[in-house]
């Protein structure tokens, strides 16, 4: 704004008019004016100038997601005039987020600055290749012939990037993923294409990246389900959906609660409470760990304080730690910033890093673990065993407490070679005064194992699996923690009460099971084996890999076979619980009177053929191991 300094003592905007034509000043205010005039061609160039940068990326100069959008909607306008199809493509820079946190911002501007140049080479004038986020591009094709060419153009692209790129003397071989979709086959609206190729990209990352993949619509409810956690995992912190548990760690002798171990647990808005081994390792693709590493750290200081303020004994919390927040230049300032800020004691605080990481990034772990424990904070090897270190090489780093990995206390009493392997390594820890827990016990037998060896300390499910903060402070309160039976879970949700019969069944029914809909919203999913225990004409009992949510409002169709007769069934989760490591479902189902009336009819003629033998040849009777049956579908 120009200030007119002899307007200061004006009363109104028409005395300063009145003032400024009678004065000996006017000359200059007209002056000042007529250098703040825009003419219509400048005020036109302004406008378009601004129009440009709304829509193009700043760092690229291409089009961005907003002109990306518009340009796929005006093509579906133009194809439901004349017919034509056109092609959506996604890119994503494979480990993009490493080199710009290892290497910096401006490097890693200038390398995407060069993959667009070389993208844009590519192309011709009938696409349009923009920038729709920070390590992701979009093309869209159209007036192409043959239906084979979006499929050339994407090997096109991973052919170039064989060659290096070269940022300021420094040599990169980056590799892209690609996914595909095409109008009108695989969508009929923007947000279907759009989504269409999300899919495919995503099912490129998970087939080793350097590929593509074209939209299919088989994708099965466990990819399906894995597509979601990918998309909306970065929004989770900010829509306060991750939530910090707490399991105990036991004195193995007394019972005492002597420390826990922080696990972070994710309430997604559908599917629910989301286990770590299903997005840990997607938080760890996409760089999201160290926020959520950030964010459990934070959580736990907190609930420290917590403590002290309601007089609650304080005990160390140990925290999973991933090797890439080492890697980002400022993890030391981010831990000191959380320390001061929540006025933690560092020695409450115990580091867990596992054995691959050790093993993986040895020089810039060694550095931090020894700045950490210069804070007070210890350090914990996880999962000691799966990798190939030992307990001579662990020895030079700074190192209290070695943590055998479950899958060896899982074969205690059943392998004579595993428990030699547990006794030398609860004497050699001994020896080097290093502190041992053992994860994972759930029974007497591995426990009293434990006890005879010398095992002071165990975490695992025969004294309590992992709690809410709320539920942890409550077994604070209790000096000894008192044994479970880990087989007796907990079931999730409430049984609809019965107006039918059920037949259990000896041999567990084979069935190929769908999801079709989410909040009245169709969907369109391959399928997957399940194996269903009991069935009536209200509902089954089935076992799954796959951890589902119990919602009225998701639905699920199963497909089987009963007397040589096809049976389709519909319905919704009411009830689960964990069993042996997979989930047992209880499914309402939701079918026309008609249909139940001949489901009845089959099902009393199975009753029937049942009594004569249990293994009936015209059902899908699966006569192995259940549970052995539906592990192995989670290794395919």
């Amino acid at each position: 704004m120009v200030n007119f300094p002899f307007l200061k003592n004006k009363k109104n905007k028409q005395d300063d008019e009145q003032y400024l034509t009678s004065s000996e000043e006017t000359t200059e205010y007209l002056e000042i004016k007529e250098k703040l005039k825009i003419t219509e061609q400048q005020k036109h160039a302004y406008e378009k100038r601004i129009q440009y940068l709304i829509h193009h990326d700043h760092v690229t100069d291409l089009p961005n997601r907003t002109l990306f959008d518009r340009k796929i909607e005006e093509l579906i306008m133009e194809s439901s005039l004349k017919d034509a199809n056109f092609t959506v493509m996604y890119l994503d820079v494979d480990r993009f987020r490493q080199i710009n946190e290892s290497l910096g911002h401006v490097i890693g501007e200038k390398l995407i600055m060069q993959f667009s140049q070389r993208m844009k080479k590519l192309l011709n004038k009938d696409s349009l290749l923009a920038r729709v986020g920070g390590d992701e591009f979009g093309i869209i094709l159209w007036n192409y012939s043959d239906a084979k060419y979006p499929e050339f153009t994407a090997n096109w692209i991973l052919d170039d990037l064989n060659e290096y790129f070269v940022v300021e003397d420094i040599e990169f071989r980056i590799t892209t993923s690609i996914g595909i979709s095409s109008f009108p086959a695989d969508g009929q609206t923007k947000d279907e294409l759009v989504k269409a190729a999300e899919v495919a990209l995503f099912r490129a990352k998970k087939n080793g990246k350097n590929t593509y993949q074209i939209y299919s619509a088989t994708m099965d409810i466990n990819s399906y389900k894995n597509f979601y956690l990918d998309r909306d995992l970065r929004k989770s912190i900010e829509n306060n959906e991750l939530v910090v548990y707490l399991q105990p760690r036991v004195d193995t002798f007394t019972g005492k609660l002597i420390s826990a171990e922080a696990l972070v647990r994710w309430e997604h808005p559908v599917w629910g409470l989301v286990s770590p081994s299903e997005f840990i390792p997607i938080a760890e693709d996409s760089g999201f760990i160290n926020e959520i590493g950030d964010w459990v750290l934070e959580e736990v200081c907190h609930f420290i304080q917590s403590c002290e303020k309601k007089k609650i004994t304080t005990i160390p919390i140990s925290i999973n730690i991933s090797a890439q927040r080492f890697l980002r230049n400022d993890w030391k300032d981010k831990l000191i910033h959380i320390l001061r800020k929540t006025n933690t004691d560092p020695n409450l605080l115990e580091f867990e890093i596992t054995e691959r990481t050790l093993i993986q990034y040895e020089q810039d772990v060694e550095a931090a673990l020894k700045y950490i424990k210069g804070l007070g904070i210890k350090i914990a090897l996880d999962d000691f065993g799966t990798g190939y270190s030992s307990l001579s090489y662990i020895k030079d780093f700074s190192i209290d407490t070695i943590k055998i990995d479950r899958s060896f206390i899982s074969q205690i009493a059943k392998s004579c070679d595993v428990e030699v392997i547990i006794k030398t390594l609860l004497y050699m820890t001994k020896e080097l005064k290093m502190n041992v827990v053992a994860e994972g016990v759930e029974t007497e037998v591995q426990l009293d194992f434990l006890k005879q060896h010398g095992c002071k300390e165990i975490q695992g499910y025969i004294y309590s699996k992992p709690v809410t903060i709320e539920e942890f402070q409550a077994l604070q309160s209790e000096s000894i923690l008192k044994l479970h039976d880990p087989s007796q879970h907990k079931r999730v949700g409430v049984p609809i009460k019965r107006k039918y019969f059920r037949i259990d069944l000896h041999y567990p029914l084979k069935a190929k099971m769908t999801l079709t809909s989410i909040k009245g919203k169709e969907v369109k999913l391959g399928k997957t084996d399940v194996l269903i225990e009991n069935i009536g004409p209200g509902g089954l009992k089935f076992l799954s890999n796959i951890h589902l949510p119990i919602r009225s409002d998701i639905f699920f169709q199963f497909d089987t076979k009963i007397l040589n007769e096809p049976i389709t069934l519909s319905g919704y989760i009411v009830w689960k619980e964990e069993v042996q490591d997979i989930y047992q479902y209880g499914l309402q189902l939701e079918i026309e009177e008609q249909d139940r009336d001949h489901l009845i009819k089959v099902l009393n003629n199975l009753t029937v053929q049942l009594r004569k033998t249990t293994k009936l040849p015209n059902c899908n009777f699966i006569l192995v191991d259940k549970i052995d049956y539906i592990k192995k579908l989670q290794k395919e």
